[in-house]
């Protein structure tokens, strides 16, 4: 009898960590999808493959305003660092964009640019604003895309202008501008989700 009462001890207790565990997951995937319901209300975007991936990236509802930010950042580690002309242009532009001091978004911002982002978190966010830029009129898409590689540029030329483009770093910078600009110039299909860049 005893091991009888044992056993359904365990078997109790059991079922009673299988629904803690049960309930947990539950609130975890509660937490996750307001996440992206609010990054979805700050930022537009209602596809949620692209909400969950841009989640995975690291972006939430305080730090989605960043998306478009990224390739910037990009284009000034080409040389390996950052430096004080570059961060200054970056932070102008952040300025211009709506990131303001004192928020999660530009701490990141400032993280970011401390600490280089890795290739798959570059390649990700280029691949979700290509989904954000193909979901607008063609006329806002275009604009959005000119102000984006304007913004590289700008970045790019705050450390070479006073060298020209002729040191490696500046060609390497030049190379990459090629590409982020190639990037957005084909015409893809919109995406089925809606979105809108700021």
């Amino acid at each position: 009898m005893p091991h009888a009462v044992g056993h359904i001890a365990t078997e109790e207790e059991y079922f009673h960590q299988l629904d803690a565990e049960l309930i947990e997951e539950m609130r975890r995937r509660a937490a996750a999808e307001e996440r992206r319901q609010r990054m979805a209300e700050v930022y537009g975007i209602d596809d949620p493959k692209i909400l969950e991936a841009l989640e995975n990236l690291g972006y939430d509802e305080t730090t989605i305003v960043l998306l478009e930010l990224a390739p910037v950042v990009q284009v000034a580690w080409i040389g390996g660092s950052i430096n004080h002309s570059e961060r200054e242009r970056i932070l102008s532009i952040a300025s211009r964009r709506g990131v303001r001091p004192d928020t999660p978004a530009y701490q990141q911002l400032v993280n970011w640019m401390d600490q280089r982002p890795s290739e798959e978190f570059f390649y990700g966010t280029l691949h979700a604003i290509q989904v954000v830029f193909d979901s607008l009129p063609s006329h806002r898409r275009r604009a959005c895309r000119d102000i984006l590689i304007q913004d590289c540029g700008g970045v790019a030329t705050a450390s070479c202008e006073l060298f020209g483009w002729t040191s490696r770093v500046c060609a390497a910078k030049q190379k990459l501008l090629a590409e982020i600009e190639n990037h957005f110039s084909a015409e893809r299909r919109p995406s089925t989700g809606s979105a809108h860049a700021t």
